[in-house]
């Protein structure tokens, strides 16, 4: 159910701005480690997948806060989401419409150049966000 809602509240912050369809660069980067004792112990893989989405710049400093704010948020919501802590995603997902009211009010104050920009920022978020969730 918390999954379900917490990809609610991505579809939402994603489709309250216009969406066009151009190349948002993604940043992935992934460890494997593998340990083995000495006795013949069963090899243990550990995977950790980290993704990062540049912040683009806009032009206004509050704009730009706002942006790097919510790339913190959704670096949050990934760590959580990797972490499978629970307690941690419902704290999360209680800010998620606080954060989509400020997305509100600061599309409101976005230039037709700087909604693109938003818009692009948000879906890409909004993908990293729900391949943490699987």
């Amino acid at each position: 159910m918390k999954k379900v809602l917490f990809a609610l509240s991505v579809v939402g912050l994603t489709t309250m701005v216009s969406c066009k369809k151009d190349e948002v660069k993604v940043e992935t980067e992934t460890t494997d480690s593998t340990t083995v004792a000495e006795t013949e112990a069963p090899v243990v893989e550990e995977t950790k997948t980290t993704t990062t989405v540049e912040v683009p710049t806009f032009s206004n400093d509050e704009l730009q806060k706002f942006a790097s704010d919510y790339a913190k948020y959704s670096e949050d919501v990934i760590k959580a989401a990797q972490d499978k802590d629970a307690a941690k995603i419902a704290e999360l997902q209680g800010k998620a419409t606080e954060w989509t009211s400020k997305a509100q009010a600061a599309a409101a104050k976005m230039t037709p150049e700087d909604a693109k920009k938003w818009a692009d920022f948000a879906t890409a978020l909004a993908n990293a966000q729900a391949q943490a969730v699987k």
